[in-house]
């Protein structure tokens, strides 16, 4: 065998894998079809895990520990029901201002201020609260006593302030509202007569929340005559409804 047959095969015989060939000057590797296969599904696979990273990250709190945005949604959509619990809460507490708002139709009294105030200076401007009895927002037995005049003095809410106070009927109106704009709503149940002294009318009525309004009458039996005596009282009792 010639000597250059004998080293084109010898050359053939230690030929790697792939063949090296010429292409504008530039030596390339013609791979194997197997070898881009396995360049493919590494491609997939690594896609693959960058889909199921994105999503525990969107399924998981992340590390400073806010919700998810899924978790976050359902927490602002219970807030409401937080807030009007809040809200009822509140329903019981004390305004910090202790004013009252009085509206009567029956006397064509509309949201008049209540000061919680029992002097006379006082009651010369409009109504009055005695402070020693309770305030609607309290719970249990209740009896807001609330003092106006029947003639007052002109130019304040006093003037002719509770001048029909005994004509009122049973189960008229009577509204209150607190600083903080709570209403409160009564109708009307009863009606006495007493002494200057039978102080017992202010005292809560058990099992009861009630208003009292009371103004000066000239005897125990005379509602009609404007003074000027003034020797016993009218009160008019509403109960809380609603």
């Amino acid at each position: 065998m010639p000597l250059m047959e004998r080293r084109e095969r010898a050359g053939e015989q230690e030929r790697p894998d792939y063949a090296v060939f010429r292409t504008g000057g530039v030596l390339r590797k013609k791979r194997r079809p197997w070898v881009r296969l396995f360049g493919y599904v590494i491609l997939l696979a690594l896609v693959a895990l960058g889909c199921c990273f994105a999503y525990l990250s969107a399924s998981t709190p992340d590390e400073v520990g806010h919700e998810p945005p899924g978790q976050q949604a359902a927490v602002e959509r219970e807030a409401p029901e937080e807030s009007a619990t809040e809200e009822e809460e509140v329903g019981s507490v004390a305004p910090d201002d202790p004013t009252l708002y009085l509206t009567v139709p029956r006397l064509g009294v509309y949201r008049h201020v209540v000061r919680n105030d029992d002097s006379e200076e006082t009651m010369s401007v409009g109504a009055i609260k005695l402070p020693d009895t309770g305030f609607p927002w309290q719970k249990g037995d209740t009896n807001t006593y609330v003092a106006c005049h029947r003639l007052g003095f002109p130019g304040t809410e006093s003037f002719n302030q509770c001048l029909d106070l005994p004509s009122m009927q049973q189960g008229d109106e009577v509204v209150l509202e607190d600083a903080l704009g709570r209403v409160y709503r009564y109708s009307v149940s009863e009606f006495l007569a007493v002494e200057p002294g039978d102080t017992w009318v202010t005292e809560p009525v058990e099992g009861r929340d009630v208003v009292s309004l009371q103004t000066c009458i000239e005897t125990l039996n005379d509602v009609f005559t404007l003074g000027p005596d003034w020797e016993a009282r009218f009160i008019v009792q509403a109960e809380r409804v609603g």
